[in-house]
């Protein structure tokens, strides 16, 4: 599974990387997230066919499905499994027409090590930005009127590779580069090709582990440091 992540890459480096126009967000606000959680905003990209390029959201991590009664369900379907996401009634809409990949530069299992649970770390070398494949969704209400929607997203897992099934047996989906216009692309529909991009495994042999302090913390020290600097930051409104 992926229930912890973070995300503290600059936000040009990310653009360069992901192809997405900055738009309303400023460089200056997009401070660095240790400790990324479920029912938080998290940094998406993705497109469709009316959007000339790629775009970045801040999408509600949890996926609340168009046709749900309420949006408490988003709190327990903030990951997907690959293997099922194309025929589960929740996710196989979004599997098919609004694929999306989340941004991230590393995330977190726990292992037992006597009477304490240690954070560990998965990144790859040099902390490089990679992004999940994930699915989102957009939310109008129970009977589909509310003049705003609530968009939100979840991610992909799959079976552990050898270096993540030290500490769980699942893990995120982690899409390859050469993939990332394919799986975005919503007028792909064919199974195969895109049960390929769920499969590449290159990314993952990369992956590297370490034990870290408690990401808490230092998310929480970060968030106020930089509120001392901005009175409007965009993540201390987001991420609480």
């Amino acid at each position: 599974m992926c229930g912890r992540f973070t995300l503290r890459t600059p936000l040009p480096v990310l653009a360069e990387q992901f192809l997405f126009d900055l738009g309303p967000h400023k460089p200056a606000d997009f401070t660095p997230r240790y400790n990324i959680a479920p029912t938080q905003a998290v940094a998406v990209v993705r497109t469709s066919p009316t959007m000339a390029k790629r775009q970045l959201a801040m999408l509600h991590w949890g996926l609340v499905p168009s046709w749900a009664k309420d949006s408490k369900s988003a709190a327990k379907m903030f990951n997907a499994r690959c293997e099922t996401a194309a025929e589960k009634p929740s996710f196989r809409e979004a599997f098919s027409r609004r694929r999306c990949l989340i941004l991230a530069d590393g995330f977190y299992e726990w292992k037992k090590e006597g009477p304490h649970k240690v954070p560990h770390l998965f990144e790859l070398p040099g902390s490089q930005p990679f992004a999940f494949a994930g699915l989102w969704e957009s939310w109008r209400g129970p009977d589909r009127s509310s003049p705003t929607s609530l968009e939100s997203c979840t991610i992909l897992t799959t079976t552990a590779n050898e270096i993540c099934s030290e500490l769980h047996e699942r893990m995120p989906v982690i899409v390859e580069p050469s993939d990332y216009a394919p799986w975005l692309d919503p007028s792909l529909t064919d199974s195969s090709r895109i049960a390929e991009i769920i499969h590449s495994t290159d990314a993952c042999q990369e992956l590297t582990l370490h034990p870290v302090g408690d990401p808490a913390k230092l998310d929480r020290e970060l968030k106020e440091a930089a509120a001392a600097k901005s009175d409007t930051p965009l993540f201390d409104s987001l991420a609480n």
